[in-house]
């Protein structure tokens, strides 16, 4: 188990000791790069992470956690320090959230300015490979001439969705899954209680960020409710869906589930342990399926699904999107 770094800002951080340490290292020598880009899976501490380097970055103590400036900086209220996100297009609040190139614009603005209160400025880009290409050249600019005392940090689940020339110009932070028991710690201190805390670290797979705040039952009935809806012959599937939630949020989350479901099903297929299994609640069901699909369709399952789940990062309809997916799974996911 890995202890978090019990240190100001740096204290809430757990299992991400050597991202940590780097970033602490370059505080104390005042030697920050220009820009990073935190690399690794959504849920295991990046944003909270990045938020603390613009604190310790910004604080006179180095992120003392207490001072005005620490507890401004984490309430998103100090004017040196500024979170960028995707955001939905103006005209369509249900479309795919981006980060829309006159966001970069305004960043590029703000930081051509000098410092109003601190020694220098950090700017957060949140989900940053939600950027259209337009949006990753605009900030390339920033990158290849950085304002001084100017830091950028950039959130990033898929580096592959950026071109090479934004991630060259940064320096990588990793971050990694968190193995089970730093998982169940982490939201047994967000006061997950006992009886679901062991099956929701599974869950997440090393993503506690995503588990927080989850409920156990309402997680068991999504993921029922997604595989009833790929049990469905193909000939009913239209009709099905008429009546099925479907916006971007609900089919993310049905595809993720489709994807550890097969998944663990060729895990069993391939003679792997029970101990590998995500949804280690349903070893029976998924025995069954191992037992009546070849591991080559199963494979195929799970290639399926991610191209669905590749299409809806592209602002694809997310009907679309999941009525592909489960007609490629043919109705064989119970």
């Amino acid at each position: 188990m890995t202890p978090p770094v019990e240190r100001g800002v740096w204290g809430g951080i757990v299992g991400q000791s050597g991202a940590v340490a780097l970033l602490q290292r370059a505080i104390a020598l005042d030697r920050l790069a220009h820009a990073y880009a935190f690399v690794g899976p959504s849920g295991v501490g990046r944003r909270l992470t990045a938020v603390a380097f613009a604190q310790a970055a910004l604080c006179a103590a180095r992120g003392c956690g207490t001072c005005a400036v620490c507890r401004r900086v984490a309430a998103g209220q100090y004017p040196d320090c500024q979170v960028i996100a995707p955001t939905p297009p103006r005209d369509n609040p249900k479309g795919a959230p981006m980060i829309r190139i006159e966001q970069v614009r305004e960043l590029e603005r703000t930081a051509a300015l000098a410092p109003l209160e601190g020694g220098r400025k950090v700017f957060v880009v949140d989900d940053a490979e939600r950027m259209t290409l337009p949006t990753a050249q605009a900030l390339l600019k920033t990158l290849e001439e950085p304002p001084a005392r100017t830091h950028l940090v950039l959130v990033i689940a898929n580096p592959g969705a950026l071109p090479p020339t934004v991630l060259s110009r940064c320096q990588r932070v990793r971050f990694r899954p968190l193995d089970e028991a730093d998982a169940a710690r982490l939201l047994e201190d967000r006061g997950v209680p006992p009886g679901a805390r062991a099956l929701l670290a599974r869950l997440a797979q090393g993503r506690p960020g995503l588990a927080v705040g989850v409920d156990l039952e309402a997680l068991r009935t999504r993921r029922d409710a997604a595989l009833a809806l790929a049990a469905e012959p193909p000939a009913r599937l239209a009709l099905t869906l008429d009546g099925t939630p479907t916006d971007r949020a609900t089919v993310a989350t049905y595809l993720e589930l489709y994807w550890s479901w097969y998944r663990d099903a060729l895990c069993l297929a391939a003679g792997g342990s029970a101990a590998l299994l995500v949804n280690v609640d349903q070893e029976a069901a998924l025995r069954a399926l191992a037992a009546r699909m070849p591991a080559l369709a199963l494979a195929t399952a799970l290639a399926r699904v991610k191209a669905a789940w590749v299409a809806l990062e592209g602002n694809v309809n997310p009907r679309l999107a999941l009525e592909t997916a489960l007609l490629g799974l043919g109705g064989a996911a119970a």
